[in-house]
């Protein structure tokens, strides 16, 4: 059991791209959206320093934790699990799950549709997400 409790997406100014809450944890939306706002912080401090994309565990608390991921564009995607089911998880679990978010991201801004740096609404997208919440249950 992961306990994904949502995924997030942000552009270069902190503009929101994309939100999902996973529905289990909807009564607790504000709370997640400034645990996410907090976690974006030491997104930006991480990334000028990160080899890599995925930038591992950014920040946690007593309910979630959160782990970062930024494209070679600059876009920011958080992922927010729960804190007593994300303790067992290894990096490389992690790593998957953001392969598979980040795979689901390239296709919806692959649409020729789509602007580039607007929100995003897309039935891949949404599917992609409602299917990673899915195998987290």
């Amino acid at each position: 059991m992961l306990g994904v409790v949502g995924f997030f997406i942000y552009g270069k100014e902190n503009i929101r791209l994309f939100d999902s809450v996973n529905p289990r944890y909807a009564q607790q939306l504000l709370e997640i959206e400034m645990f996410t706002f907090c976690s974006l912080d030491i997104v930006d401090e991480k990334a000028t320093k990160a080899s890599e994309m995925f930038l591992g565990q950014l920040y946690n608390d007593q309910k979630w934790r959160s782990f970062g991921f930024v494209t070679n564009t600059g876009v920011r995607m958080i992922l927010a699990l729960d804190a007593t089911s994300a303790a067992s998880l290894k990096d490389q679990e992690i790593r998957l799950i953001f392969k598979r978010f980040h795979g689901h991201y390239c296709n919806t801004i692959s649409n020729p549709f789509y602007e580039i740096g607007t929100p995003m609404q897309s039935k891949w997208l949404d599917e992609g997400i409602r299917d990673l919440y899915s195998t987290s249950d």
